[in-house]
């Protein structure tokens, strides 16, 4: 019995390695769909609810996606490519330089800002750069990603529940065990993606929205890193904006520069206060740390789309290691429905 078990642990194993070379091409797609089919599951829900029909709330979900998510991020990305290198000199050669300096002088020249905005800046461009091919590659490349992620995400609403309901029933635990692992598991999710990265990205869009009102140039570029930026709780997004704004003072054009820092401070701030308490009501809170090394570690690892994998996988990493805790070490404690 034991060579039987060792005999098919050894051929899975070797099987599910060759699944996932088979994979490998086409595996960013497969993930963003997963994460996609996930993000838009109460839109699938709502259609079935209301129509009955699983292939055509199927079908309006994936629309829902490709006009709403999936458009608008190859646009900007398009745009943001384009504008990586005009936002580089406009850094080096006008108003964020002259802040820095600014800056620099406040410490008495101890900390030289000019020269960590310069390496930040340059880091940041030749990240987005890099990732030009991978989004922008061959449109043969591309349309059959895309023909496999939305073949994934139509199977994933009609059979998504099932599947997950399989695995459920082969994990080797008792039912309990099983509701506190499934628990933790969704609460982390919904955090990261719901009240983190969304959080972070519509209070960098709408920080760029303000850049481009007000006439900052390459704003694109600039809400890109403002979406980073987001991640961090106490510099946040004014990192961008306020020496945009001096900036803008500084040139001489006040009311502009003061626009920006009254929108800014007001509006693009509260954004963060005002959203991410909603998403994340009632969920387990994800440490700023584990998002933005998740955000950064991701977007280097696995391009684009590990701005999303990877804060994804180190809160997952957390709570494994926290239902093990609580489940093995301190068995006392709950982690379930009624802990929260």
């Amino acid at each position: 019995m034991k060579q039987q078990r060792i005999f098919f642990s050894v051929l899975f194993g070797i099987i599910a390695l060759l699944a996932v070379i088979v994979m490998q091409p086409f595996l960013s797609y497969i993930v963003l769909a997963g994460i996609l089919t996930y993000t838009l599951f109460p839109v699938y829900h709502f259609c079935h609810r209301r129509t009955g029909r699983a292939a055509l709330s199927s079908a309006v979900s994936i629309l829902v996606a490709l006009l709403l998510m999936v458009l608008p991020a190859f646009f900007l990305i398009s745009e943001l490519v384009e504008q990586v290198s005009g936002a580089y000199n406009t850094f080096q050669a006008q108003n964020l330089q002259r802040v820095a300096d600014y800056l620099s002088g406040l410490t008495g020249n101890r900390l030289n800002f000019q020269e960590m905005l310069t390496t930040a800046i340059d880091q940041i461009r030749r990240s987005i750069v890099g990732l030009a091919p991978d989004i922008l590659g061959s449109i043969g490349e591309l349309l059959v990603g895309l023909f496999i992620m939305f073949f994934v995400m139509y199977y994933g609403f009609r059979e998504g529940e099932a599947f997950i309901a399989r695995i459920r029933q082969l994990l080797p635990l008792e039912s309990t065990l099983k509701e506190s692992l499934f628990y933790e598991l969704r609460t982390v999710t919904q955090a990261v993606l719901y009240g983190q990265v969304m959080t972070a990205v519509i209070q960098g869009s709408v920080g760029a929205l303000a850049l481009l009102v007000f006439g900052v140039p390459n704003w694109l570029f600039w809400g890109a890193i403002m979406i980073i930026m987001a991640f961090l709780p106490v510099l946040g997004t004014p990192v961008i904006w306020v020496p945009a704004a001096v900036g803008l003072i500084l040139d001489g054009d006040t009311a502009r520069g003061v626009g920006l820092l009254i929108v800014g401070s007001t509006i693009v701030m509260n954004i963060d206060n005002f959203i991410r308490p909603k998403l994340v009501s009632g969920r387990t809170k994800v440490h700023p740390v584990l998002i933005l090394i998740g955000v950064l570690g991701g977007l280097k690892i696995f391009g684009f789309i590990g701005m999303l994998v990877g804060p994804l996988i180190l809160a997952l990493l957390v709570a494994f290691i926290k239902f093990y805790e609580h489940t093995y070490m301190d068995p006392k404690m709950s982690i379930g429905p009624a802990a929260d």
